[in-house]
């Protein structure tokens, strides 16, 4: 794996609580890429207390300060991992049109799932273990379909697009792991979604620290 530019001389704080929650893959690209990075936790209460110190008044937020000494700053998660992952090249620089279908699929996984797993009536263990729950029924054999029949369209090699990592890889790395946390037991393990979460395990840059960037864990 290539990262666009890894060392143009910026640096990055990134603020968040200690733990990985929305910060995930902004923190997984940075490593992954080999950028100088550091995070600066805060307390939910805190940022409560001091809407103002923040852009929208909340975290995530990233500060990339440039070889010049000028200082970039950016809010909202999703913002923040599109920005890494094109000056990282983890978006394609063939097409916009490539690019649009990287953003599809990383936005299809977000919006299928999300709602589902953060905003539910009941306890999110209690309802993706329930047998008869729409999330264990309906939601998520729809997701695995689409997100196999892609994978497979582009060959069952680990990757959603050609044969090297792109933005959509990490989002639903991410997103198995959140799923796998919450009690998710995979029914089939030789489904093309695993053999992505294998494919990136077992890239070099993970550097034996796969394990560490668990949506749930702290840093």
């Amino acid at each position: 794996m290539t990262f666009r530019n890894p060392n143009d001389g910026s640096t990055y704080v990134v603020k968040y609580m200690n733990l990985m929650g929305r910060a995930a893959i902004v923190r997984t690209i940075l490593h992954l890429a080999g950028a100088e990075y550091k995070n600066e936790f805060v307390e939910k209460d805190a940022v409560g207390l001091n809407r103002a110190a923040y852009p929208f008044g909340h975290v995530p937020v990233l500060i990339e300060t440039r070889a010049d000494g000028t200082a970039f700053e950016l809010a909202e998660t999703i913002a923040i991992e599109h920005y890494l992952a094109e000056k990282f090249g983890l978006l394609s620089s063939s097409s916009p049109q490539e690019v649009a279908l990287q953003k599809s699929v990383a936005f299809n996984i977000f919006f299928e799932l999300y709602q589902h797993c953060f905003l539910p009536q009941k306890p999110i263990q209690e309802t993706i273990q329930d047998p008869i729950s729409e999330l264990r029924t309906k939601v998520l054999p729809q997701f695995i379909h689409v997100q196999e029949r892609w994978l497979n369209k582009n060959g069952n090699n680990g990757h959603y697009f050609g044969d090297r990592l792109s933005y959509p890889d990490l989002v639903l790395l991410n997103w198995v792991r959140v799923l796998e946390a919450i009690g998710y037991k995979w029914e089939d393990e030789a489904s093309p979604i695993k053999k992505l979460e294998a494919t990136v395990k077992a890239m070099p840059e993970w550097k034996g620290q796969f394990d560490a960037f668990h949506p749930f864990n702290t840093l």
